[in-house]
């Protein structure tokens, strides 16, 4: 169902993005999910997933019962009218598009117009920026879906009734036919249960759409997960022991079991011990589905909900045993693509209000762990793969109840006092040889705290709340090994506090709603240090005189903003001689190179420019008006991040 906004030649687009923001939440009281893009022209399209049940009529009917209020309430800024002679200068609110035998552009169509603009499909808060319809074209579109993914992933997930059709559904029992399952054939579902003790739903059929399925993460004797599809008034379901199969060529084992009633979409909870299935069940995915192909040993079907969309196929390979491949590529492949993690932005206290939690700054590795049927890759936030370097940390079942994950985390080593000792951790990222890095796995071990989940056994999670990523997180990760959870407190200035008191590097403070923004520094990661560090690149050296004739005098140092350096100054202090020379064998490795910032700099007429590659940790007081560290000392090399 589409409402095409129209304004007239010249219109301020800035009032056309507003116009759009109230109608949305107009649309969206009458219970539909609005969705918008750019038309490529001087408009804004919103569109609401519907389910395909109705003719171009009668879906029209109830646009025109939507529209009709909000125009009458806006009457000096928008109209009905499709002619132009009547419209006198307001936005024509089109829903005319949705008449039988009318056109309208399709998502990412390029158009026949000067700049090739693009009917650009975006989130809301990207249209409330949005200054220009241009601003999405040939030249610019494709890399925004390839950094950001496609805004309308899973639009038909939101597909619900037209709200002038919606009926309430009740539970009945059903004749008996080849159509329809009547309570009676639930009796394998009743027989193993005792409703007295269960919080499980009873035995009814529910006549519903014939679409919705769910997903459990079933903790009973053993982790699995169970995939229930609408059919004929009940769920039929299957266990599925490895989770959803997440990218094609993955076959997962489905055994099928017992009919289950429509209320189950809706259950979480808690099966008690002794009754069949106890154990903790929680919702992994709830939507719709739709089977796309039938076969003579099984069929096709398409899942479509807010977790998990994708194109599957299972089939019978023994009486209960069928095998489920997923046919589609999923748009981000987690387990291998390139994920950037998170960043975090700088802040100098802790913040008050109570929509932040607070953890630990472990001063160690940045990780990505990837868990991929029992095999465990570990890269750093460079994307460097270290995985030979921590042997300790690859023994995925002690580590995980889980088949598939992306896990973000600090690789740490620590002291008898339980402190990161950054210098150790390093000594193990830089080690060399199978028989070194085997020893110093029992000498110098590390530990993984783990801070956040992506992905978990076939569906990401990069969109769930902070809290409940923590919840998936806790219940995937094994604590009494190498792997640990990071902890969270409530109170950040105390926290802070034991950071100084401890000689800690600091403390996080993390939105508690905020989702998993990879390869972003938003402000919803805060990064609250005991002292003012910054990590930069080395651009630049100058040549050292005295004691310092045979090394260096003093570093050239910026920090990295996308493609760009920002200068910070030069930082001369915080060597010993050994230091000193450790450095200076590195600087010589690198390249020369032109000067790579505009700014005027100290001694630059004696100053040899390098390639920035060399990554060290900085110091400072503050920072000066111009933006260069005022009392710049030098902490540390920073090879992770190299």
């Amino acid at each position: 169902m589409v409402f095409d906004l129209d304004p007239p030649e010249g219109y301020d687009f800035k009032k056309i993005v507003l116009l759009a923001l109230d109608l949305k939440v107009h649309i969206e009281s009458f219970g539909y999910t609005a969705f918008a893009k750019t038309t490529g022209g001087k408009g804004i399209h919103i569109c609401c997933p519907i389910e395909a049940r109705w003719d171009f009529h009668t879906v029209f009917e109830t646009a025109q019962l939507i529209a009709k209020p909000y125009v009458d309430k806006n009457i000096n800024t928008t109209t009905l009218h499709i002619k132009k002679e009547a419209r006198k200068g307001r936005v024509l609110i089109d829903i005319f598009r949705i008449r039988s035998g009318q056109s309208i552009v399709s998502p990412y169509s390029i158009r026949g117009r000067n700049g090739a603009p693009v009917s650009m499909p975006l989130l809301w808060d990207e249209i409330a920026r949005l200054k220009s319809p241009l601003e999405y074209n040939i030249n610019t579109a494709l890399e925004k879906v390839m950094a950001d993914g496609d805004a309308w992933e899973g639009i038909d997930a939101y597909a619900v009734e037209l709200h002038t059709h919606r009926t309430v559904k009740i539970s009945k029992k059903l004749p008996m036919s080849k159509k329809h399952k009547t309570p009676e054939q639930l009796e394998t579902y009743s027989k193993k249960r005792d409703f007295n003790k269960t919080p499980e739903p009873t035995a009814r059929v529910i006549e519903g759409s014939g679409t919705s399925f769910v997903i459990h993460r079933h903790h009973a004797t053993n982790l699995h997960y169970d995939l229930r599809l609408e059919q004929d008034g009940v769920l039929k379901s299957w266990a599925v022991p490895r989770g959803m199969p997440p990218h094609p060529g993955v076959k997962r084992l489905a055994v099928q079991t017992e009919d289950h009633p429509m209320k189950y979409l809706t259950f979480d909870g808690k099966i008690p011990k002794g009754q069949y299935g106890a154990g903790e069940m929680w919702i992994y995915a709830l939507g719709k589905y739709q089977i796309t192909k039938d076969k003579k040993d099984g069929f096709y079907f398409r899942l479509s909900s807010k977790e998990i969309s994708g194109e599957y196929r299972i089939y019978k390979i023994k009486a209960k045993e069928w095998l489920l491949e997923r046919v589609d590529t999923p748009q981000i492949n987690y387990l291998h693509d390139t994920i950037e993690p998170m960043l975090s932005d700088i802040a100098q206290k802790p913040p008050t209000d109570d929509e932040y939690i607070y953890e630990v700054k472990w001063d160690g590795i940045r990780a990505l762990v990837t868990l991929e049927d029992g095999q465990i890759k570990i890269k750093t936030r460079n994307q460097n793969d270290v995985t030979k370097q921590f042997p300790e940390l690859l023994e995925a079942d002690q580590a995980f109840r889980a088949t598939c994950g992306l896990f973000d985390a600090e690789i740490v080593c620590l002291d008898n006092e339980g402190k990161p000792q950054f210098k150790k951790v390093i000594n193990r990222l830089m080690s060399n040889g199978e028989t070194t890095i085997q020893k110093l796995a029992k000498t110098n071990r590390v530990y993984c705290y783990i801070f956040d989940c992506l992905y978990l056994d076939g569906r990401s999670l990069i969109n769930e709340p902070l809290l409940k990523r923590r919840e998936w997180l806790k219940d995937a990760v094994k604590t009494d090994g190498s792997y640990r959870i990071s902890e969270i407190a409530d109170d950040g200035q105390s926290l802070f506090d034991a950071a100084r008191e401890h000689s800690l590097e600091g403390i996080m403070a993390k939105v508690k709603n905020g989702k998993y923004l990879p390869g972003k520094r938003p402000d919803l990661w805060l990064k609250i240090k005991v002292r003012n560090t910054r990590e930069c690149v080395i651009i630049g050296y100058n040549p050292g005189k005295g004691n310092r004739a045979k090394t260096f005098g003093g570093l050239h140092i910026a920090e990295r903003d996308g493609e760009k350096l920002n200068y910070r100054g030069k930082v001369g202090t915080g060597f010993d001689d050994a230091l000193l020379k450790e450095i200076f064998v590195e600087l010589k490795e690198l390249k020369p190179s032109k000067k790579l910032v505009s700014q005027k700099v100290m001694d630059e007429k004696t100053s040899i420019w390098v390639e920035p590659k060399l990554m060290v940790e900085i110091s400072y007081a503050q920072l000066t008006s111009d933006k260069m560290f005022r009392e710049p000392v030098f902490v540390r090399m920073r090879p992770d991040l190299a």
